[in-house]
């Protein structure tokens, strides 16, 4: 009952927002994202609810929902507009180059503007401060998908991801994030597609460990991985 009453009030606790991730079904999500009054939001909390934005729009492009998507990503723009002055210069580069990225996805025609200056933002995000976990996550996400033509580097991507884990790891705010478990699964992914599937599988289990209900590792991606390895 008492859940029930925090969130008929729009309060969402990022570990409910965590489980939620874990059992790999957002519309608490979208419950959370609609349910925040932007005007009476404290700079913390706006942050907060542009982070889930950032992972948010993805998942919906992923489930073909792109109306949703565009909806949302015009939120996320916006919201970033507004709150610039308020966020650390290399995080919102770094969210700036996500909404290219996600333009990017919404229009696969946009690959020579949207994709391209994604992959510039990304880089200056990086080299405004090489330890901020989201632009070396984004940085990462783009080398790793980026084809070697544009600049792709899925070696380099590991590094990236490796290093992000290990600021998350060690940062107690992390702990019911989203962002942890998503770069931990893009660390095993790195290192399935680079041909490593042992160093794969060892990451996804050790990913289980600390996230023990991560539904998507434990009923598909690590039986999967494993079923190829034989």
């Amino acid at each position: 009952m008492l859940l029930v009453a925090q969130l008929a009030f729009g309060q969402f606790s990022d570990e409910q927002l965590y489980m939620a991730y874990m059992s790999s079904d957002l519309t608490l999500w979208g419950q959370y994202i609609d349910a925040q009054d932007w005007k009476t939001l404290s700079h913390p909390q706006r942050l907060r609810l542009i982070n889930y934005e950032y992972g948010y729009i993805p998942v919906l492009a992923d489930q073909k929902r792109m109306e949703e998507a565009e909806h949302y990503l015009l939120q996320f723009n916006d919201h970033l507009a507004q709150e610039q002055p308020h966020m650390p210069k290399a995080t919102y580069i770094a969210y700036l180059s996500a909404s290219h990225a996600y333009a990017y996805l919404l229009d696969k025609s946009k690959i020579f503007s949207e994709g391209m200056q994604s992959f510039k933002m990304a880089k200056q995000a990086l080299q405004t401060d090489p330890n901020n976990p989201i632009a070396l996550t984004l940085k990462g996400n783009v080398d790793f998908y980026a084809p070697k033509l544009f600049g792709g580097n899925k070696k380099q991507a590991m590094q990236l991801f490796l290093q992000a884990e290990n600021i998350m790891l060690n940062d107690t705010t992390f702990r019911y994030l989203w962002n942890l478990p998503a770069i931990q699964l893009c660390i095993a992914q790195c290192y399935e597609k680079s041909g490593n599937k042992a160093a794969a599988i060892q990451q996804a289990e050790k990913t289980l460990r600390q996230h023990p209900h991560f539904s998507y590792i434990r009923q598909t991606y690590l039986p999967q991985l494993k079923q190829r390895n034989e």
